[in-house]
């Protein structure tokens, strides 16, 4: 089963979770944060850890869910290799 690296801020969480529920029969899920949707995240820590496991191996794949959609793209896509 493919494992896909996801992670949020406090504003996609819940997505985040209806995501992992939906899909986990078919998609091993691997939960790297935020994991509590009421407290406040700095969400380029969490675009930081799924971007590591994604350039250490290039079948790994990585989702990113924030509030607008944006932010955690340019959080990504300043790193090398990386395309959001």
């Amino acid at each position: 089963m493919k494992t896909i690296f996801i992670a949020s801020d406090h504003a996609g969480f819940n997505l985040k979770k209806a995501i992992i529920k939906k899909y986990s029969k078919k998609i091993n899920f691997k939960d790297l944060g935020a994991y509590n949707s009421l407290k406040s995240v700095n969400y380029p820590d969490y675009a930081h850890k799924v971007c590591l496991k994604v350039v250490k191996n290039k079948l790994n794949i990585g989702v990113l869910i924030c509030g607008s959609g944006i932010g955690m793209d340019m959080a990504a896509n300043k790193h090398k290799n990386i395309r959001a």
